[in-house]
């Protein structure tokens, strides 16, 4: 009989110094700071504050803190635990206070409290005022409210939410309100829709039906009298772009606060466009401005491909409740004529100087090549009337043998015989007898040019010349017969010399002839034939019965 009773008492004594062991081993980690609030009369599920560990092997024990007395696992209990989380199905105002969540296996415990407040509406209302969600905005196009701390409760969302404003239920189907889901959407926002918003979702439980209900308060303002931000580039730009060339894009924004930028297509963020890194976007980056920050954001194009071309690539700048874009798009290049037109240009400018060049250097033959062409075939007589190509005037008492040679001989040898044209020369083509003033004047009307050979000896002949006199009274003032001037030997002082001849030589210069009398010099293609047949006319067809019709007219009188 002793032994019996010593062995109990052994057995009693060990059992309670294990179990105080095992209490003075559990890792105490305090209380958790978050409380558990719940309306009397709706479901709450409390969950282990522990949670970082619940995915290891633990058991898990739930009681309550003032009693110590562990609560039960039977779902038909009002307050029962179901692994993590303490249900009460529903709360009553009797259950607030503290529950612990003890965690055990075989070598380790851990245990922490969780406060549980029940709570109910205040008088009047569907809400508790101090376990409201508060929530702040400004007016947007349309607000979208959810239900909160409601997913643990509610698996599918093909349930009916009800919604109320002020305790007040809500149409969810006008124009201003609809519902999805566990939302609330709220159409052309105004601060006239600030206020507390109620939802209220059906739960079920044990075949039972109970109402959760969560407040959101809503404080909406007007958008901040902020200036807006200052899109730099792009500014809806077309920019011509080469197939294949790459290509970087730098959206630039300036705006004295913060602003995000993003490039897009078809509204679809640009770091998704292309499969490979044939696109890539950068960062956002800002700099410091003297009236606040310029933003960037680049957009590289390792190559542009056909389909990139006439697409729209936006840059977007959101800010405070705003937002933004503009695009940039692009084409290829118009065919560059640029490059042709300044070839060309240069070009005909090259051909036009090397022309003016030509025409002044070769100006004469030109001349002569075109008289040649255009006038050879000529068989008609000249309109305007004139008889003789030239009249020579050249000092009739001159010593100079070569003036005499010059003008009888060489001057009819190759303007005549060489070259078609008809001269008249005093002492060759006067008949006697014939008054000789008449004759002058007459003659060199019939004239259409005047050539006036000049020497040394000439100066102080010519002066009284009334030949000359004739002539350039006809040349300059009356039918304004153009005068050739040619010098038989080099004159260095033309003061001697009549006014009118001084006038002409400045003019239109003078010819030299250098005095040699061989066949060459006497060639028409020499370069002195040349200039006098450049200042001659164009070579005409003459009659010879003309030229006797005038002779016998001369002798007639």
């Amino acid at each position: 009989m002793l032994c019996h009773l010593l062995l109990f008492t052994f057995h009693i004594l060990t059992s309670s110094s294990l179990s105080v062991g095992k209490t003075e081993l559990c890792n105490d980690e305090g209380t958790e700071f978050e409380i558990e609030y719940v309306t009397a009369g709706q479901p709450l599920y409390a969950l282990c504050p522990l949670q970082i560990l619940l995915d290891k092997n633990f058991n898990i024990t739930w009681i309550k803190h003032d009693s110590q007395t562990e609560i039960t696992s039977d779902k038909q209990t009002r307050v029962h635990q179901d692994q993590k989380y303490l249900k009460f199905i529903p709360a009553d105002l009797n259950d607030s206070g503290l529950y612990q969540c003890i965690l055990r296996n075989s070598t380790f415990c851990v245990k922490k409290l969780r406060r549980v407040k029940v709570i109910k509406h205040d008088d009047g209302l569907c809400y508790n005022h101090s376990v409201r969600f508060l929530s702040r905005t400004t007016i947007e196009p349309s607000l979208r409210i959810e239900c909160p701390n409601i997913d643990i409760y509610v698996k599918y969302w093909n349930i009916k939410v009800k919604w109320f404003k002020e305790c007040q239920p809500l149409d969810l189907d006008s124009k201003h309100y609809s519902a999805l889901g566990k939302s609330l959407i709220i159409k052309d926002v105004s601060t006239q829709d600030s206020g507390n918003y109620t939802c209220e979702v059906p739960f079920m439980y044990n075949g039972v039906s109970y109402n959760i209900s969560r407040t959101r308060e809503y404080s909406i303002s007007d958008i901040p009298n902020e200036p807006e931000a200052v899109m730099v580039f792009p500014t809806n730009n077309v920019i011509d772009v080469e197939l294949g060339a790459p290509l970087t894009l730098t959206c630039k924004a300036l705006y004295n606060g913060t602003i995000g930028l993003v490039w897009t297509y078809n509204e679809t963020n640009m770091a998704l466009y292309a499969e490979d890194d044939r696109v890539i976007m950068g960062f956002t980056e800002q700099t410091p401005t003297e009236d606040g920050m310029q933003y960037f954001m680049t957009l590289n194009f390792t190559k542009v491909i056909e389909e990139d071309y006439n697409r729209k690539f936006y840059c977007n700048i959101w800010y405070f409740s705003r937002s933004t874009n503009f695009y940039v798009t692009f084409k290829k290049p118009d065919p560059n004529y640029q490059g042709f037109l300044i070839a060309l240009f240069v070009s005909l400018m090259l051909v036009i100087v090397i022309a003016v060049i030509a025409i002044r250097i070769f100006k004469v033959d030109i001349v002569l090549w075109y008289r040649n062409s255009c006038f050879a075939n000529a068989d008609q007589k000249a309109a305007d009337g004139k008889i003789y190509d030239a009249y020579i005037i050249y000092p009739k008492k001159s010593t100079s043998y070569e003036m005499d040679i010059f003008a009888l001989k060489v001057l009819p040898e190759v303007l005549e015989k060489q070259c078609a044209y008809r001269l008249f020369i005093i002492g060759r083509d006067d008949l006697p007898g014939q008054a000789m003033a008449d004759l002058v004047d007459k003659t060199i009307s019939q004239s259409r040019r005047v050539i006036i050979l000049l020497g040394n000896i000439f100066c102080e002949k010519l002066g009284d010349d009334f030949e000359q006199k004739i002539a350039m009274y006809d040349a300059l003032i009356r039918n304004k017969i153009k005068v050739i001037l040619i010098e038989m030997e080099k004159i260095t002082d033309y003061t001697d010399m009549p006014e009118s001849i001084k006038y002409i030589k400045q003019k239109q210069g003078v010819l030299r002839w250098k005095g040699e009398f061989t066949e060459a010099a006497l060639s028409p293609n020499t370069r002195f034939w040349k200039n006098i047949r450049y200042q001659m006319p164009p070579v005409q067809h003459h009659y010879d019965e003309e030229l006797h019709y005038i002779h016998s007219g001369e002798e007639m009188n």
